[in-house]
């Protein structure tokens, strides 16, 4: 039987009752639910800008809008903004900014079954990092900002150093042999690349892992329900007089040399301090470079790293608290986390997930993993007080200074000094906050 053909009024009708179909499927933009997020780091951005197109996909009814503040910029309009009810739905900082805002009421806990839900998949101290004095979990535990030691292997083998140092003796040992200098005695190549400048509390938190851990010294050391400088001791003197050495008289560092992820990528630094996202870093700026990574050296008062959380907060303001805590999740599940890794180099906490298929990629990102389990080497975080990004910030300045002077090689006066004026400003910052241990 032969079908009559249509009308050119039967076609046009048909179209439109496509075209509605298809309208009313998709949801306007009056009916989607927006969700804001704030990011404070370019790579942390580009993943969430990644993973937002592939949620709102599966979310049509949910639009992801994320836009990028540079690190302090980005503390100064949460300063502003989170108090005056104006953040976004999400906020991503280190913890330990977040925290004060959640002590003054500003930010929401995680619900109960979210927080059963973290409990249940993250290292016991992560969660550790993240829970209030009220035993609730303040903010999402997102990254891990683990610090280990990255190497580069053929300036090791040039150098004849077939073993990884596992102490600090070791690695400052090591460190003389792989520094290249010119004629006139300037640094061409650092044996070991010390964070010395810029950076703020970045500074002050490198020196901590590097010095202040493996001499035994704690930035503040709690005393009853109160707080004092525990590094007025000789941990912390034996941790600043590290630094002035390396820079003043073994001369394996310098100022006026490139620092950081540039000069290891350039292959001008033998040795440095730094996180996981260093490789993925590398594998776009430096993909031919042959390095490894190794935990942080112990020394004769410890043996640990500082795993620092980079957190996700949900302001009590939002009006879209469901709808971001749940985007918070979905970017922390299996799929994701494992993407995240891959693609920014960030660590997630979560150490249940297979990430075997991004090893066999990038061998070195194992490395972070395994060695957050390595029993005997402690993970640090900064501690949940109000003042403790004071404390920090204020101890990046005068260790600035410190490191720019040479006067204080062989002068044991001279370091007990500094640290010593240090350490009370620590505590007068303990005592303006009614934190400070008698």
């Amino acid at each position: 039987m032969r079908t009559a053909p249509w009308s050119p009024l039967t076609a046009v009708l048909v179209a439109l009752a496509l075209l509605m179909a298809g309208l009313l499927a998709t949801p306007t933009a009056a009916q989607q639910t927006e969700v804001t997020i704030w990011t404070a780091f370019p790579d942390m951005h580009e993943m969430v800008l990644q993973l937002a197109a592939k949620y709102m996909k599966e979310n049509p009814n949910i639009k992801i809008t994320a836009t990028l503040f540079p690190q302090r910029a980005q503390e100064e309009k949460v300063a502003v903004a989170l108090p005056a009810g104006q953040a976004a739905d999400l906020i991503e900082l280190d913890k330990f900014e977040l925290y004060p805002y959640y002590k003054n009421g500003f930010l929401e806990p995680l619900p109960p079954e979210m927080e059963a839900w973290v409990k249940k998949n993250w290292p016991e101290y992560s969660v550790k990092s993240v829970t209030a004095d009220d035993g609730k979990l303040f903010v999402f535990p997102w990254f891990n900002a683990f610090k280990m030691m990255f190497y580069n292997k053929d300036h090791f083998k040039e150098a004849g150093i077939t073993k990884l140092p596992a102490t600090v003796e070791e690695m400052i040992a090591i460190s003389r042999k792989l520094t290249k200098y010119d004629a006139k005695g300037s640094v061409t190549r650092a044996g070991l690349d010390y964070r010395i400048m810029g950076g703020g509390a970045g500074t002050m938190q490198k020196w901590w892992t590097q010095a202040l851990i493996p001499y035994g010294a704690k930035v503040i050391e709690k005393v009853g329900d109160k707080w004092r400088a525990g590094y007025n001791n000789d941990g912390g003197r034996q941790a600043l007089k590290l630094y002035i050495d390396a820079i003043h008289k073994d001369k394996v560092v310098a100022f006026d040399h490139r620092h950081d992820a540039e000069a290891f990528g350039l292959a001008i630094s033998s040795m440095f301090q730094r996180e996981a996202w260093v490789v993925g870093y590398l594998a776009k700026q430096a993909p031919k470079l042959n390095y490894g990574v190794f935990p942080m050296p112990k020394g004769p008062g410890g043996d640990g790293t500082v795993g620092n959380t980079m957190g996700l907060g949900v302001p009590k303001s939002s009006k879209k608290k469901k709808e971001a805590f749940a985007f918070a999740k979905w970017m922390m599940d299996d799929a994701q986390a494992a993407l995240s890794y891959e693609t920014t180099g960030w660590q997630p906490f979560r150490t249940n997930i297979d990430y075997s298929a991004l090893y066999k990629k990038q061998p070195a990102l194992k490395e972070f993993i395994e060695t957050s389990r390595k029993p005997g080497h402690v993970v640090y975080d900064y501690e949940n007080i109000p003042a403790i990004s004071e404390i920090h910030n204020r101890m990046a300045e005068r260790i600035m200074m410190a490191f720019k002077r040479a006067d204080l090689v062989d002068n044991p006066p001279g370091i007990a000094k500094i640290i010593s004026d240090m350490a009370e400003e620590t505590n007068r910052i303990l005592a303006d906050h009614g934190l400070l241990a008698k």
